[in-house]
């Protein structure tokens, strides 16, 4: 199902944001659109992957490509972080399992953000939620893991988690609270004094934590009290008060940051059927939050998971209801427009996705076949079927690539 927009365009003044309205219109309007006048980048990256790819040829496509993926286990003994090679033509290969040093819950944790890469792809972060720690790996040339530091959360079920240089930051969903540490050269985590903070509420049954791109603040979404809170970071790497703010939307979920660090916010809508949006935030200097075009629809079930690509130009967001990708259109003045409602199809539940490092391939992990369903970028917005990986641990949750 593809929604188009219109041409029309209001202008009031230079300091106002340009708004376009969302119509049922012919597909060459939303292709116009969405091609930048030839310049957007992310349409350009998959040329260049698909000309890449051809070059290659089909021997080389199935050898790796140097760039790794990574899920964890979350099984209730011990929790394994599982770790593919990803080879040239998308598929996944098996790579290396390495114990975290902390225990899972053996469910699903609903979160976005269970793993986190350092900016450099040296150091992988991992929650234990059964064992309320998180560790760090060092991440080796050959995409496996040494473990090289455990502590304890500062709170209760950890289910996510955000590395900005050398702070980490992570969300305890079970406590309701946020709590940081330092991360030395050597991947060893030391508590930010000060820097355990309250969400607005208890049981606000919190997602996501992240940085924002900058580093200034930290944003949480809440699902329970459809808000989403700005922390900001203080010169000590501690964490300031809260400030929350109510969402365009309900039931908030995951979120990513796109082109010029709009943030793209999935609407979970209470699961309700076809009723699932996504928001685009800008986010002021103070912290506060608004939304640029309102709650955009997809017209599917539970849109909960956000990855966005390596321009900012498309959000791909899950529909764990729908068992689908539905993907948007970023503008440049951070207007979102759906394009695909049903951009791919994934197996069934799907929770988190992720694009890979060569802005290409998409992979979405899914809870109810246990598998990680693979795809490629086809012009807007669409995506095609690659493989499936399968032979996950029912519990399994969190996925990260570079």
């Amino acid at each position: 199902m593809a929604i188009a927009v219109t041409l029309a365009v209001v202008s009031c003044n230079k300091t106002q944001d340009r708004m376009v309205s969302q119509d049922a219109h012919p597909a060459s309007v939303t292709q116009n659109m969405i091609a930048e006048n030839g310049a957007n980048p992310d349409e350009a990256s998959i040329t260049e992957n698909m000309s890449a790819t051809e070059n290659r040829g089909i021997g080389a496509a199935s050898q790796n490509s140097g760039h790794y993926l990574y899920t964890e286990s979350n099984e209730s003994g011990m929790n394994y972080i599982l770790g593919f090679q990803i080879n040239y033509n998308g598929s996944l290969k098996w790579n290396s399992k390495t114990a975290s040093g902390g225990m899972g819950t053996g469910a699903h944790l609903g979160s976005q953000g269970a793993l986190a890469l350092s900016k450099n792809n040296r150091w992988l972060f991992a929650v234990n939620a059964g064992s309320n720690s998180v560790s760090s790996f060092k991440v080796n040339r050959d995409g496996s893991l040494t473990l090289a530091d455990t502590k304890k959360s500062g709170g209760m079920n950890p289910n996510s988690l955000s590395i900005h240089g050398n702070m980490l930051y992570v969300l305890n969903h079970g406590s309701d609270n946020i709590h940081g540490f330092w991360v030395s050269n050597d991947g060893k985590l030391t508590d930010i004094n000060g820097s355990t903070k309250p969400l607005s509420s208890t049981g606000v049954d919190a997602p996501q934590i992240s940085f924002t791109p900058d580093g200034n603040f930290l944003i949480v979404t809440e699902k329970a009290t459809n808000m989403i809170g700005t922390f900001k970071i203080m010169n000590n790497g501690a964490a300031g008060t809260g400030h929350f703010n109510p969402s365009v939307g309900n039931t908030p979920f995951g979120f990513d940051f796109s082109r010029d660090h709009y943030m793209i916010v999935s609407n979970a809508e209470m699961g309700a059927p076809g009723a699932g949006t996504g928001t685009s935030y800008m986010i002021n200097n103070n912290g506060k939050i608004k939304d640029v075009n309102g709650a955009k629809p997809d017209y599917q079930v539970a849109p909960c998971w956000v990855a966005t690509t390596m321009y900012g130009r498309f959000a791909y967001m899950t529909n764990n209801g729908t068992n689908n990708i539905s993907s948007y259109y970023v503008a440049p003045w951070g207007g979102l427009y759906l394009v695909e409602s049903d951009a791919g199809k994934t197996g069934a539940a799907p929770l988190d996705i992720v694009v890979a490092a060569n802005n290409y391939y998409v992979y979405s992990l899914n809870a109810g076949t246990n598998d990680i369903s693979g795809f490629h970028r086809m012009f807007f917005g669409k995506l095609g079927a690659l493989n499936t990986t399968g032979g996950l641990p029912t519990s399994a949750t969190g996925l990260v690539t570079f």
